[in-house]
């Protein structure tokens, strides 16, 4: 439930300590979402509060475009349709077995969204069995329950498939066109998504924000792409954070660029750049009333700083009472919820180095 004022916040852990419970991982834990017995099919309620009955959301209606594309994909298609289709556990063993991403040899495609079969498949999205660059991606599709495949390729196995994509790079989204073009790099495959899923804003100007508060995201929380736990944000650092890191952390925008704050410091001023955006804004969402793909990469970015091995009471310890009732707000999304519970979703673990 929203707090009445910023005086009497409910804390993070309060309002969506359900939606956040996390399973214990060798490492350190997952995100898998699991949680008690007769709650399966229900989702979070952030107006309330309280679980209620929702419809599980319907697959999306594929346009006769779409079916088309669907039907090139055998000329000059780069998808492996003979890729053998894994079921969502066989991922989970070969990661617990293995207990680290370079030891994993998993290759294989999970459907997801309600594909029955990779012909089902509006977008085929290639990456190693991780979260990080691919899931926020992976947020945005979800949230348009758009059907996809998810190949899924173990470290032991990349050196098969990196001389196959734009620029060795992985994420990729393969066959975007159904004539053998991909594409690669995150910021440039959300933008496309975005584009495709009408999640870059209503007119010129809201597409212009979006991109503006993305570029400023992804320079500070996103450590400009180089790692997600650097020297300008880091969730660890949050975690260690001291009373004074918190009181004297100053504003971004007073702030330059060459500097001698902590990380911890950094990563407060990144945060609550957009805690102020809420705060001006006064609408549920970063750009207007309807999320946006940035609104999908802050959120991320909160529900991992949220987990229970790292500041779960973060909203309140840290002030952010706004972005903690937004991330309550997105995780009460029905689609999002499920992706969040799915099975599909892949575990979090100890994150490596510079991914």
């Amino acid at each position: 439930r929203c707090h009445p004022s910023p005086h009497r916040p409910t804390p993070w852990r309060r309002s969506v300590d359900r939606a956040m419970r996390c399973a214990t991982h060798l490492a350190t834990s997952t995100s898998s979402r699991t949680h008690a017995r007769g709650e399966s099919d229900r989702a979070r309620t952030p107006s309330s509060g309280s679980w209620a009955k929702v419809t599980r959301p319907r697959r999306a209606m594929v346009s006769p475009a779409h079916e088309d594309a669907r039907r090139r994909t055998r000329v000059g298609s780069k998808r492996n349709v003979d890729l053998p289709v894994l079921s969502p556990d066989t991922v989970r063993r070969d990661l617990y077995e293995h207990r680290t991403l370079w030891k994993t040899s998993v290759r294989g495609v999970v459907l997801c969204n309600g594909a029955r079969g990779v012909d089902d498949c509006e977008y085929w999205l290639s990456y190693m069995p991780m979260r990080n660059r691919a899931e926020v991606i992976r947020l945005m599709l979800a949230y348009a329950n758009v059907p996809y495949a998810f190949e899924v390729v173990g470290y032991e196995r990349w050196g098969e498939v990196k001389p196959t994509m734009n620029f060795g790079k992985t994420p990729a989204l393969v066959d975007v066109d159904g004539r053998g073009t991909d594409l690669t790099h995150e910021t440039a495959m959300t933008r496309y998504l975005a584009d495709k899923l009408n999640l870059g804003g209503s007119d010129s100007f809201q597409r212009a924000r979006v991109d503006e508060l993305f570029s400023q995201y992804w320079h500070t929380i996103r450590n400009n792409g180089l790692t997600h736990a650097g020297e300008l944000y880091s969730a660890q650092a949050l975690k260690d954070a001291s009373a004074e890191d918190v009181e004297n952390c100053g504003r971004f925008h007073e702030t330059h660029r060459v500097n001698a704050l902590s990380v911890a410091k950094r990563s407060l001023q990144a945060l609550r750049v957009f805690e102020e955006i809420f705060e001006t804004n006064g609408t549920p969402y970063l750009v207007g009333d309807a999320p946006t793909y940035v609104d999908f990469a802050l959120f991320d970015a909160l529900f991992d700083l949220g987990e229970e091995d790292a500041a779960p009471d973060f909203a309140e310890r840290f002030r952010l009472y706004r972005c903690g009732e937004f991330a309550n707000r997105v995780a009460g999304i029905p689609t999002i919820d499920a992706y969040l519970r799915s099975p599909t979703r892949i575990p979090r673990y100890e994150r490596p180095e510079y991914a």
